[in-house]
């Protein structure tokens, strides 16, 4: 967390043990927006790191604040899974063309594989496919 996260600023929302079900929030509950009697707002100050499983249910409520809550995400999986999100389709191919050999590789720009299993799960990702 750049920013505090706290219930004004907008904390983010998860359903502890969501990720083992195996289903996607819209494809269960008549709202995806609504409460959930299992949800945990987490909250915490700036620095705070937070580890999960991405497929845990969970998204951001709402800023109620001129404040900004900023946080950093990252994201790691194998070479021989999809991306979480498509590189070479979110990077301008000028600002990739000028990337030294070893991003390159480290962002499976040049993998044939890579390319294959991102079109393919374009809209999912992981066990969800």
């Amino acid at each position: 967390m750049l920013d505090d996260f706290t219930l004004e600023t907008g904390a983010t929302r998860l359903i502890p043990g969501s990720h083992h079900w195996k289903r996607r929030p819209q494809e269960v509950l008549e709202n995806p927006t609504a409460p959930h009697p299992e949800e945990i707002l987490l909250t915490g100050k700036a620095g705070t790191v937070v580890v999960m499983n991405a497929h845990l249910w969970h998204g951001g409520t709402a800023n109620r604040t001129a404040l900004p809550r900023r946080a950093v995400h990252s994201y790691y999986t194998r070479r021989d899974k999809p991306q979480q999100m498509y590189q070479k389709k979110y990077l301008d191919p000028d600002l990739q063309n000028g990337l030294s050999p070893k991003l390159r590789w480290l962002l499976a720009l040049d993998d044939p594989l890579n390319d294959e299993l991102c079109a393919r799960t374009a809209a999912m990702s992981g066990f969800l496919k």
